[in-house]
């Protein structure tokens, strides 16, 4: 059986929109296992963790990134098997710092500017959800990317961060970036002429902020300004990684953890209308309460009206489905006996006035 890897779906001219995803499709490409399907999914409760990407090998579904690789590196498809153990240990502790430095400056970027996230953060993702999902659940993963990247600086106006110029999170990117640049050096790859695993996971975050079109592209002026060792890196990993791709279909058969509206209605409707699990501080979100709303603009509030009329939709769908199946009586037993002791009433009385 051929394994699939289960991903966001392609953005920005990228095989997919998510860093994670692109990771693991270049750790692939590494280890040469090529005999896999990538499946553009775009469904987060498809996995297990309720995260993407999720490999499926046999009877083996394994969910985000250092597990599919760990499992990988215990199949036989180990790119790090030529590394010594101090090597091994930083590519440990280098993942950790792009998974929290660079993975905010993507957020930052592309959810807590209003023109990127309006021009082209919305539609890349809308894009890819199916209605009704579509209308709502950008705006849920943009209140999740912009609350935990106000740690940096700046104050919420209208969904987004204003005084963004001013916020940390650009001297904390240009920080890993110098890491990053000082670890790779003159060498193609950060341990020599071969990548690793290392070199997949950085790759897929420089590439989400290198590639994309998007009206305030900082991030990209940095790395090409001051890191251009860095962008003619990317430019060499694109090349690499991406050549021979495995060709992509819609999922064909669905997990153990799939949800749907008729098989499981209570959890299709809680992963549906309340939001999957996307951004992982997503969830303590819900949990702040504003002292002040701000204003939205007219565009965001026609957005905010389709996601409502999609939302109401769905909801009088699943309701017609259900009382067409006949799973809902309308209606009692108590009403039905009245009715029928009152009609045995008034057949009782037309008798005995016959008889009289």
């Amino acid at each position: 059986m051929t394994a699939e890897l289960y991903i966001y779906g392609p953005a920005f001219g990228l095989p997919s929109i998510d860093p994670q995803c692109l990771a693991v499709i270049s750790y692939l490409s590494i280890v040469s296992h090529q005999e896999y399907t990538i499946v553009e999914c775009n469904d987060p409760g498809i996995s297990p963790t309720g995260e993407l990407p999720v490999f499926h090998d046999g009877k083996n579904w394994i969910a985000g990134t250092n597990r599919i690789i760990a499992y990988l590196s215990r199949t036989g498809y180990n790119a790090n098997e030529d590394l010594e153990p101090e090597d091994v240990a930083k590519t440990t502790a280098y993942s950790s710092l792009i998974d929290e430095s660079l993975a905010d400056a993507i957020l930052f970027s592309w959810f807590a500017d209003s023109d990127n996230f309006l021009d082209a953060t919305r539609q890349a993702y809308s894009n890819l959800f199916s209605f009704p999902s579509r209308y709502f659940l950008p705006l849920q993963m943009r209140k999740a990317a912009v609350q935990r990247v106000q740690k940096y600086g700046g104050t919420v106006d209208s969904g987004a961060l204003v005084s963004a110029e001013h916020t940390k999170i650009y001297d904390m990117a240009r920080d890993c970036y110098r890491v990053l640049d000082r670890k790779l050096g003159d060498k193609e790859f950060f341990f020599g002429f071969k990548p690793t695993s290392l070199d997949a996971k950085v790759f897929g975050y420089l590439a989400l902020q290198l590639y994309p079109e998007i009206p305030h592209p900082r991030f990209q002026m940095i790395l090409s300004s001051q890191f251009p060792r860095l962008v003619t890196y990317a430019e060499r990993c694109r090349e690499e990684f991406f050549a021979n791709l495995p060709d992509s279909t819609p999922p064909l058969e669905p997990s153990p953890f799939f949800t749907n509206p008729f098989s499981t209605p209570r959890e299709w409707f809680r992963s549906t209308f309340l939001g999957p699990r996307i951004i992982s501080a997503s969830t303590s979100y819900a949990q702040q309460q504003d002292d002040e709303k701000p204003s939205k603009s007219k565009e965001e509030q026609d957005f905010e009206l389709k996601r409502v009329y999609a939302v109401a939709f769905g909801v009088i769908a699943m309701v017609v489905y259900v009382i067409a199946n006949g799973l809902v009586v309308i209606g009692n037993e108590a009403d039905d006996d009245d009715e029928g002791s009152r009609a045995d009433s008034k057949h009782t009385d037309d008798v005995s006035e016959t008889h009289n």
